[in-house]
């Protein structure tokens, strides 16, 4: 199976700037030789959350306006990022659901990006 990341016309058109990272990993195990540190690093980005941080409100300030952009209501349809630091703030921990995404989850929370993934196989 092939996987070709597009961006729609009108987004580069009106962000030019905009970047999307896209990695396919195929058959992969997932291994956490150092559990430690990824409990370490979540324990970090619910620490984060809970204080401000200019870069990283200004990221998510960004993305809302571009959801507004294009017709979202970011109050209503947040980014996923947005979301997390929301929840963090409510719950006091990110949700723990694998090694991959719990990492990447802490990413999130911590820099105001939102990342994601897909099991393509699904």
């Amino acid at each position: 199976m092939s996987f070709t990341p597009l961006i729609a016309p009108e987004i580069t058109a009106r962000y030019p700037d905009f970047h999307l990272i896209s990695i396919v990993v195929r058959n992969a195990e997932i291994d956490v030789p150092d559990a430690q540190a990824l409990n370490d690093t979540i324990a970090a980005a619910q620490q984060a959350a809970l204080r401000d941080d200019a870069q990283r409100d200004a990221h998510l300030a960004a993305w809302a306006v571009a959801y507004e952009a294009f017709g979202t209501k970011a109050n209503r349809t947040p980014c996923s990022a947005a979301e997390l630091l929301k929840r963090v703030r409510k719950d006091g921990s990110l949700p723990r659901i694998s090694p991959l995404v719990d990492a990447y989850n802490a990413v999130s929370v911590l820099y105001g990006v939102p990342i994601g993934g897909e099991d393509l196989d699904l």
